[in-house]
């Protein structure tokens, strides 16, 4: 679980990089495929450099492929997602019942008063102003607890349940589970399986003045027991115009991964010098 939420943080502090030539990754057509990675190792290679594999700890199993984009972004890596989980644990997840919306109240509560209000304040400004640019999540038996930014957060303690609900910044977490929508990141675990979803706008590499954020990064990672091919671990990293083609890293593994967040760091970059974004 630990792996798991620090991928999903890294995913969201890691920078562009250094400048690099203008590449029109609109209109990219082969791969640029490394012997190495980091702790990834090339395994092979297509003829048209359209697919490359690599081996990570683990026995991992990683698949670099220049996806096109049908229909649009969301949709293709909607249909990449039920690959990996299957249909029926995809269809789990899309058929959870949500929780219902509170009841309006008939008029605003009274604000509290002395240190209440200004930490509440103070959670709520940091939680829409920080663009979830830092993320720390722990839990444990007793407490759950979620950072948003340098200075401020919001910590929940409770034996049963907890919520916090503050402009961008969504929580809830129980006993051995929690759900956390925060700036573009979902994050549902429980009873040790988790599924974690990142998705941002971002401008491509050699676009860092436009005012149109024309490129995607996105992030899913899915642990669970009933995985397609007795899968215990699988997921993806994505780069690329939204329009396409996406640079996708695929991965899979049939153990836990003890360097999940380093093999997840140098996907990251194996995926973004190719897609851009």
């Amino acid at each position: 679980m630990r792996v798991i939420l620090l991928a999903a943080a890294s995913t969201l502090v890691m920078g562009l990089g250094a400048c690099a030539p203008r590449v029109d990754y609109a209109h990219r057509t082969a791969l640029d495929c490394p012997d190495r990675q980091g702790v990834l190792e090339r395994t092979s290679i297509a003829a048209d450099r359209k697919t490359c594999t690599y081996r990570g700890p683990g026995n991992a199993e990683i698949t670099l492929q220049l996806t096109p984009v049908n229909g649009d972004a969301a949709t293709t890596l909607a249909a990449l997602e039920t690959s990996l989980v299957g249909p029926a644990a995809a269809a789990s997840v899309e058929t959870e019942p949500k929780a219902p919306a509170p009841p309006e109240a008939p008029k605003p509560p009274a604000p509290p008063s002395g240190d209440v209000a200004r930490a509440a304040q103070e959670a709520a400004q940091d939680a829409k102003g920080s663009g979830a640019s830092e993320e720390d999540w722990n839990s444990d038996s007793d407490r759950t607890a979620v950072t948003i930014g340098k200075n401020h957060g919001v910590i929940v303690d409770g034996d049963d349940h907890a919520k916090v609900d503050l402009p961008g910044l969504h929580i809830e977490a129980g006993d051995h589970k929690a759900k956390v929508n925060v700036a573009g990141v979902k994050i549902d675990a429980s009873n040790g399986e988790a599924t974690v979803h990142v998705v941002k706008d971002v401008r491509l590499r050699g676009e860092p003045f436009s005012r149109e954020r024309r490129g995607l990064r996105a992030t899913f990672i899915a642990k669970r027991d009933n995985l397609p091919d007795g899968y215990r671990f699988v997921g993806y990293q994505a780069s690329g115009p939204k329009s396409g083609p996406l640079t996708v890293g695929v991965v899979k593994s049939r153990e836990d991964l003890d360097e999940g967040n380093r093999l997840y760091h140098d996907l990251q970059r194996l995926v973004r010098r190719n897609g851009g974004a």
